[in-house]
C-alpha cells in the first residue's frame, strides 16, 4: 500500500513524538506519519528517571553536552528552545511539573506515564498517524522528497525527520539507528555507550556487589586525569555504577587504557586518615572491625584483602606501614576499566550524525534539504540529570517548527 504524507518521522521516541506534535500544531491540514519499530511509541520514555521521567534540567547549557561541536550547537539551539521553553510547551499540553533545587524537572505526578500520556493525547488530537512494529527496509531520496519502504507499505514523504535514536536502548532492545543512518548515507562519528555502568577488572569487586558509598571518582589514563565527579558509587556485578560513574562512562568507553580511581574520604588528608585508623586500631578487637563506623563492612573487608591483611588479625598488631598502605588505598583505590562496550545497559549513545552538516537553527541537513535529524541520532549526548531529554525535546520542537 502506498501512503503519501507531508512528513514522515522515523522514530516514536521522545524527540520523534514531540517533533510530530509540533509540526501538526503548525500544519493542521497536512498529513504527518510517525513510524516506530517497537510495538508502541515511547517505551524508553517510560523507564527514564527510574520511571519518574526527569524530562529537563533548568540549568541545561552547552557545557553539559558532549560530541564534536556539541557545546556550540546546543547553545545556539537553546537560544530559543531552552528548558523554560520546553517546560512551558509541556504545560500547554496539560502536563504539570515540579523542579528540584538542583534544577531537575519532573512531572508533578512523579510518573513517566504522565509525560507519555499528554504526548499520546496530542498525537490523537492532531490526527497524527502512528505505525508501530514497522521496520524500515530502505529509504530513497527523490527529486521532490523521500520514499520509505516499510514492510508491505511504501511511504512517499515531502519531508523526512530522522529521530531513530541511538544504539543504546535500556527499554529492552538494541536500537537499529545505525542501519537507518547507513541507508541514508549519513556521515557519523563512532558510536559508543554513555551513561552506563563501567565494567572493571578487580579481584574484590565480587565482594562489593550491591554496596553503595559516597566518593570522589576520577577517570585517569596514563596518569593523566580526564574527568572527575563526586557522588554515590554503586558496586555492581564486575562493574562500577551510580550517577557519578555514569558521567565518566562516555570517556571510559571511548578511550582505551583508562582506570577509575575512588577516593572514599576525599575531605580528609592522608595524615588525618592515618590518625583516624590508628585510633580505631586501639579500640577494635580485630582488623575486621577496623572500619566500623566509617565504611560498609564489605568495603572494609575488600580494603583489607587488597592490602593482604587478614581480617582476623588483631587490630593492635597493625604496623605503621600497614596503616599507611590502607590510607593510600582509601583515597586512591584504582579499578582498571574493561574495553567491552555494553550498549544494552547504557541510557544513551555517544556519537551520531556529525553536527557540522546540521543547521542548529532548524536541525535540517545542510546538504539534503527537507531532511531533519534530531535527538539521539545526532552526535550529542548529555550528562545525567535530565539533559538528554531536554535536548531530545528541544531538537524535536526545533525541527517541528522548521517544517
Amino acid at each position: 500500500m502506498k501512503k503519501r504524507v507531508f512528513t514522515a518521522v522515523i522514530g516514536g521516541g521522545a524527540a520523534g513524538m514531540v517533533c510530530a506534535v509540533a509540526a501538526a500544531e503548525k500544519h493542521r491540514e497536512k498529513k504527518i506519519l510517525l513510524i516506530e519499530s517497537a510495538d508502541r511509541v515511547g517505551k524508553k520514555l517510560l523507564v527514564t528517571g527510574n520511571g519518574r521521567c526527569n524530562l529537563s534540567n533548568r540549568c541545561a547549557h552547552g557545557e553539559n553536552y558532549h560530541g564534536e561541536g556539541a557545546e556550540e550547537f546546543v547553545n545556539i539551539l537553546f537560544e530559543k528552545y531552552n528548558p523554560a521553553y520546553v517546560i512551558e510547551w509541556f504545560h500547554r499540553l496539560g502536563l504539570l511539573t515540579r523542579a528540584e533545587p538542583d534544577g531537575r524537572v519532573y512531572p508533578l505526578s512523579n510518573q513517566a506515564s504522565s509525560v507519555l500520556g499528554v504526548l499520546l493525547l496530542a498525537l490523537r488530537r492532531y490526527g497524527i498517524e502512528v505505525m508501530t512494529s514497522c521496520s524500515i527496509s530502505g529509504v530513497r531520496r527523490t527529486g521532490d522528497g523521500y520514499v520509505l519502504f516499510c514492510g508491505e507499505d511504501t511511504v512517499i514523504a515531502e519531508k523526512l525527520v530522522v529521530a531513530c535514536g541511538g544504539r543504546a536502548d535500556y527499554a529492552g532492545r538494541i536500537g537499529a539507528s545505525a542501519d537507518i543512518l547507513r541507508m541514508l548515507s549519513l556521515d557519523t562519528t563512532a558510536l559508543s555507550p554513555a551513561l552506563s555502568p563501567v565494567r572493571v577488572r578487580s579481584h574484590v569487586i565480587g565482594m562489593l556487589k550491591g554496596v553503595r558509598a559516597d566518593a570522589q571518582v576520577t577517570l585517569i589514563k596514563g596518569g593523566t586525569e580526564l574527568r572527575q565527579e563526586r557522588g554515590e558509587v554503586q558496586f555492581a556485578d564486575r562493574a562500577l555504577s551510580g550517577i557519578c560513574v555514569f558521567n565518566l562512562s562516555r570517556t571510559a568507553n571511548l578511550e582505551h587504557g583508562c582506570s577509575i580511581v575512588l577516593s572514599l574520604l576525599p575531605d580528609l588528608s592522608d595524615d588525618q586518615i592515618v590518625e583516624l585508623l590508628s585510633a580505631h586500631a586501639v579500640s577494635a578487637d580485630s582488623c575486621a572491625d577496623l572500619f566500623t563506623g566509617i565504611f560498609h563492612k564489605a568495603i572494609g573487608l575488600a580494603l583489607l584483602k587488597e592490602c593482604v591483611i587478614p581480617p582476623s588479625q588483631r587490630a593492635s598488631d597493625l604496623s605503621a606501614n600497614d596503616i599507611r598502605r590502607l590510607c593510600r588505598l582509601i583515597n586512591r583505590w584504582e579499578f582498571e576499566c574493561e574495553t567491552r562496550r555494553d550498549f544494552q545497559n547504557a541510557q544513551v549513545t555517544a556519537g551520531g550524525v556529525r553536527l557540522v552538516v546540521i543547521d542548529p537553527m532548524t536541525c535540517e541537513h545542510r546538504r539534503h534539504r527537507g531532511m531533519y535529524i534530531i535527538g539521539e541520532a545526532l552526535d550529542v549526548d548529555g550528562d545525567c540529570g535530565g539533559y538528554n531529554l531536554q535536548f531530545a525535546f528541544a531538537s524535536g520542537l526545533c525541527a517541528g517548527d522548521a517544517l
